[in-house]
């Protein structure tokens, strides 16, 4: 029995950590989510809420195409000016801050896969929806 309660605990934590990525969620997707967490979530937040980057809510309306968002994560910042200009998204944002190149960090796959978490997370788009705007393979 007291083997038991010291289990228990363990078993807890992994039905938690069980429920903090749906399970309905495509496997590109969940690992979209690993990827952010991992390089993202230290600039715009564990939540996309932001905070030396900008919060995500807005992500489908700042990058319509997901090909863009994609670009803008692999040139970044500075890369985005210099190759289209002063300004970002759909909405014309200044290119401030300093979002960093991800090209040669990240492939494009996981560039597409972080986006279409971001979108579907975030943005609100369908998983599928999001999946399919930013041509993410399945595994």
């Amino acid at each position: 029995m007291s083997r038991l309660i010291h289990l228990l605990p363990l078993a807890v934590v992994a039905v938690i950590a069980a429920g903090c990525v749906p399970s309905d969620q495509p496997d590109a997707l969940r690992q979209g989510r690993s990827i952010y967490g991992d390089v993202c979530s230290v600039c715009h937040g564990a939540r996309g809420e932001g905070s030396v980057g900008p919060a995500l809510e807005n992500v489908v309306e700042t990058w319509p195409l997901c090909s863009d968002q994609v670009e803008w994560i692999a040139v970044g910042s500075e890369g985005w000016r210099i190759k289209y200009g002063e300004t970002y998204g759909a909405r014309d944002k200044p290119v401030i801050g300093g979002m960093p190149v991800h090209e040669g960090r990240l492939t494009v796959e996981e560039m597409r896969r972080v986006a279409a978490f971001e979108r579907a997370e975030y943005g609100g788009l369908d998983p599928e929806t999001a999946s399919s705007e930013c041509r993410v393979t399945s595994d």
